[in-house]
């Protein structure tokens, strides 16, 4: 796998938690001050990014990886979950609204079970291929909406209390991190995951901050999806309307990349360990639980109000169990 490869990986799952949840949690609570957390956020993760490089990848191959850890494909599977009922709920809010749940999410595993099968290889080079016609996207996207902005939505500056701005700051480091853990066992040196990990943070932040100028203060803490309503305000030559749903695609790519990248790991744990039919197993009771939430929306409210701590819990766990499985391993060599 190429660093080019290697970055564009970094980049889908680094951005992937934002949509529905990132940007919305981030805005309500520190509002248009919301620009000034992500930059501090941005820090902090970079931070806890390099410590996670260092100490959590894999490095070495003397490292047992035939042991079935069930933290891990829980972690993964979760990581999944999550992902599976942001796009249940932002397709059936905005695409398709009166199909059955069931129709969106079925056809989408069979795509990302059939592209696991082919491998990390090929999960990479879409990566590689998808990376540069999203950002080309957005850039153009939010350029072309900056017209409606205005610098006053900014004005006065910090205006937030220091604690929901700490909050805030929690939250789009929490947003960041997490998905730095799937990553932990495909060989990536710092630089490049310190570049990646920048490359895509300034994107992020760069979409905030013109969601913040062009909408204000007051929609952004109100809007369910403010990355997609953003883009209701583009036209293309002045007549060409709505077209926001053909511009929103490009966030598939992201829960497309994440969601092979989890099903992947889950499915290299049980292989090497002569599980495989488990993954499916695995894979009927997500889809079981994502449409049970999604019928009670309540308890998506809930995911969606809480994910920043459901993520820092797992990830700790994830974490200790990594450490605690080098530690015994170091004591073997």
């Amino acid at each position: 796998m190429t660093d080019k490869q290697k970055i564009s990986l970094i980049y889908f799952v680094t951005g992937s938690l934002f949509l529905a949840s990132g940007y919305s949690l981030i805005f309500k609570t520190s509002h248009k001050d919301a620009w000034i957390a992500m930059v501090i956020g941005f820090i902090l993760g970079s931070i806890i990014t390099y410590f996670i490089n260092k100490y959590i990848y894999i490095k070495k191959e003397n490292y047992d990886k035939n042991k079935l850890n069930i933290i891990l494909i829980i972690f993964y599977l979760c990581i999944f979950l999550i992902n599976i009922i942001i796009l249940r709920v932002f397709t059936t809010s905005f695409y398709l609204t009166k199909t059955p749940g069931l129709f969106i999410t079925i056809p989408f595993v069979f795509l990302v079970i059939y592209n696991i099968k082919k491998g990390l290889n090929v999960i990479s080079r879409e990566a590689e291929i998808l990376l540069p016609i999203s950002f080309i996207v957005i850039l153009f996207n939010l350029v072309a909406v900056c017209k409606n902005g205005s610098i006053s939505n900014f004005i006065p500056i910090y205006t937030t209390s220091f604690s929901k701005l700490l909050l805030s700051t929690f939250y789009y480091a929490i947003f960041t991190i997490t998905p730095q853990l799937l990553l932990y066992n495909l060989n990536i040196d710092m630089k490049t995951h310190l570049k990646g990990f920048f490359f895509i943070n300034m994107v992020i932040i760069f979409i905030g901050i013109v969601i913040i100028f062009v909408l204000g203060p007051n929609l952004i803490s109100v809007y369910r999806f403010p990355e997609y309503m953003i883009l209701k305000e583009l036209k293309l030559f002045n007549f060409i309307e709505k077209i926001e749903n053909l511009v929103s695609l490009i966030w598939f790519f992201d829960i497309f990349i994440i969601t092979s990248l989890c099903l992947y790991n889950v499915n290299d744990i049980l292989e090497k360990n002569n599980k495989n039919k488990l993954l499916y197993i695995f894979i009927i009771i997500t889809l079981f639980i994502s449409e049970y939430m999604a019928k009670y929306y309540k308890y998506v409210m809930y995911l969606y109000k809480y994910m920043p701590y459901i993520l820092l819990i797992i990830s700790i766990i994830f974490i200790l169990s990594i450490l605690i499985k080098k530690k015994k391993q170091q004591k073997l060599f």
